[in-house]
């Protein structure tokens, strides 16, 4: 299997990984603006009813092997990587635990599954072995296999966010009215402009009223 390598002086996160997947502008947009979504309150609900005790229940309920480690910060200099993982369950092979307080149709959690197999990889290179990686949400739990696929599968979304993050150009999208419509990140997206023709933008076309990096003031 191929490795990579990514840290070249900054980490990424997961979260910048499960937004790349959601929608690839995200992380350009945090990258090169400095702008993060505002939290909305159906996020502050979800985050206040998936506390640390909360984890614990799903843990137990998953009938997980102890010990539980909740909330677990990782950073691995060797990826380029770092991310809060939300259950750690086990002495080895452990168990990797991803907790959303709602429900979702498995079509709408691709970026969940990517974000669960972050984690996952990031307890393997710290760690040790992942025997599962599990996916709760609202009560529905799904297992996500964690093999030499999926690894490389997460390896290369890394090495693809990298690319993005450093570029000064945005990745070229297809805007979707249903799903731009609802995002928090619609106001500063350079895609916003062409949303109404239902098409992506040019590679390298992006409007003039959205400074490119080297236009932009530097504090």
């Amino acid at each position: 299997m191929q490795r990579y390598t990514f840290y070249e002086g900054s980490l990424l996160s997961v979260a910048d990984l499960k937004d790349m997947a959601y929608c690839p502008v995200i992380p350009w947009i945090k990258a090169n603006t400095g702008y993060v979504e505002p939290p909305t309150p159906s996020m502050e609900a979800g985050r206040a009813a998936v506390d640390a005790e909360f984890k614990e229940r799903v843990a137990e309920e998953l009938g997980l092997p102890r010990p539980y480690r909740l909330e677990v910060p990782i950073k691995s200099r060797r990826l380029g990587l770092s991310g809060v993982v939300d259950v750690v369950a086990g002495d080895g092979p452990f168990y990797v635990v991803e907790v959303k307080a709602y429900k979702r149709p498995r079509r709408r959690w691709r970026h969940f599954r990517l974000q669960l197999l972050a984690y996952a990889l990031l307890v393997m290179d710290t760690m040790g072995p992942v025997r599962e990686a599990i996916l709760y949400m609202g009560g529905d739990a799904y297992k996500v296999p964690v093999n030499e696929r999926t690894i490389e599968e997460t390896l290369r979304a890394l090495e693809r966010l990298k690319k993005i993050v450093s570029s000064e150009d945005p990745p070229p999208v297809t805007p979707a009215r249903a799903k731009c419509a609802y995002c928090g990140y619609n106001k500063v997206c350079p895609a916003r402009p062409y949303l109404a023709a239902g098409a992506g933008w040019p590679r390298h076309a992006i409007p003039s009223t959205y400074p490119r990096e080297s236009q932009r003031g530097h504090s």
